[in-house]
């Protein structure tokens, strides 16, 4: 029996039914995937530690590769199997609209953070903690 990656994480903005059933049809069937919303206390103190502050962005985490922005709405729609000319095409729109969007229906604008970056050591034992309370309880 080989290694297995530990399970990717998924942050959400889970104040609001809409959203929470989004992540629920985005995410149906994938089992391997932990999915957390961006208010819970494990989440705030990993976003200090990885981006010293808590910003408002979506997130996803796999294995030591933080995924934030557009960055992480492209590899979460290439996890789900969509098209890859089409999850470009949200990656390439989500700049555009994530301001406005943010502002009206969540109150608030996303951070302007993209791209991919190292999971930093200070951070690493929140996504582990997520990972192994997911693991023991069974469930996303």
């Amino acid at each position: 029996m080989g290694v297995s990656s530990p399970q990717p994480v998924l942050v959400y903005d889970g104040r609001k039914a809409t959203f929470r059933r989004a992540v629920d049809a985005l995410t149906y069937g994938m089992d391997d995937l932990i999915t957390v919303p961006w208010e819970s206390e494990p989440i705030q103190a990993f976003l200090d530690a990885q981006f010293g502050g808590q910003p408002f962005v979506f997130v996803l985490i796999e294995g030591d590769a933080v995924h934030a922005g557009e960055t992480a709405v492209r590899r979460a729609m290439d996890a789900r199997g969509i098209a890859s000319p089409l999850a470009r095409g949200f990656q390439s729109l989500y700049p555009k609209i994530a301001d406005p969007f943010g502002r009206v229906v969540h109150g608030e604008a996303p951070a302007d953070i993209h791209g991919t970056y190292r999971l930093d050591p200070d951070a690493r034992p929140y996504i582990d903690e997520i990972r192994a309370n997911a693991s023991s309880v069974g469930h996303r």
